[in-house]
């Protein structure tokens, strides 16, 4: 390796394994963040809490994430599918019911493989699988000539609260997100058990048309409205609220 490259790995990014049990949850975190930006939630479904048993819970750090945002540009979407879905075979392997869930662009892999393998249910929170910004189709069609952006982390409405995020991304990170996008649309037809939607009312990273999309195209969709948070509402208002869905919902699922 070349030690003048070597990027070590936040503390917040380093993956989460938590609770026990017979009912596991594997959960991805979003584009450009880190486990630190879903922990919140990943503890409150693994810990026992009056009469919540805990689950078992699974975050993995996605590829290119938690060092340098150089590091995500060199990864693609199915570096972090894949990530997500070794972490799932690795609860599947001990329990005998697994959930996956996921923010933002986590939505859109936790979409990616509930149609791909057996899941429980699903657990969304502002799940990104698309724009309507008419910026983005032509930006990634140069984006190997366009200089880095500014980062969209921390769109909280808690004050005093930052998401550990990258502060800027390349636009070619920003491409693969986009055939992410493209492929998850493609697949949510086959999307197999409920899905739990819980989307904020204002939100200023994703628009209405992720949320539009899987109403459309997913069999069972279950609405949660989160009308005191923005974008990474896990750290935000309505973190507990999102732990207590979570838990009915996967109870309700037996």
């Amino acid at each position: 390796m070349d030690m003048a490259t070597f990027r070590a790995v936040r503390d917040e990014a380093r993956p989460y394994r938590g609770g026990d049990g017979g009912i596991g949850v594997v959960m991805a975190h979003g584009f450009t963040s880190t486990v630190g930006g879903v922990l919140p939630w990943a503890r409150g479904l693994a810990e026992r809490d009056g009469g919540w048993p805990g689950v078992r819970v699974v975050v993995p750090r996605l590829p290119g994430h938690g060092t340098h945002w150089r590091d995500l540009a060199r990864t693609r979407w199915w570096d972090w599918f894949n990530a997500l879905e070794d972490a799932y075979l690795e609860l599947a392997a001990s329990c005998h019911t697994v959930h996956v869930a996921g923010l933002s662009m986590g939505g859109a892999l936790a979409l990616q493989l509930a149609a791909r393998q057996p899941v429980a249910g699903t657990l969304l929170v502002n799940p990104s699988i698309g724009t309507r910004d008419w910026r983005v189709a032509p930006a990634v069609r140069v984006h190997r000539l366009l200089p880095s952006q500014r980062g969209i982390a921390s769109d909280i409405a808690k004050p005093g609260v930052e998401e550990p995020a990258y502060s800027r991304f390349s636009v070619t990170s920003l491409a693969t997100l986009q055939d992410l996008w493209t492929d998850t649309q493609q697949r949510l037809p086959q999307v197999g058990g409920a899905v739990l939607l819980m989307t904020s009312t204002v939100d200023h990273v994703v628009d209405t048309t992720s949320r539009e999309l899987i109403r459309q195209n997913v069999p069972d969709v279950r609405d949660v409205e989160l009308g005191r948070s923005y974008h990474v509402a896990t750290l935000d208002h309505d973190a507990e609220l999102i732990v207590a869905e979570s838990r009915r919902f996967i109870t309700a699922a037996g």
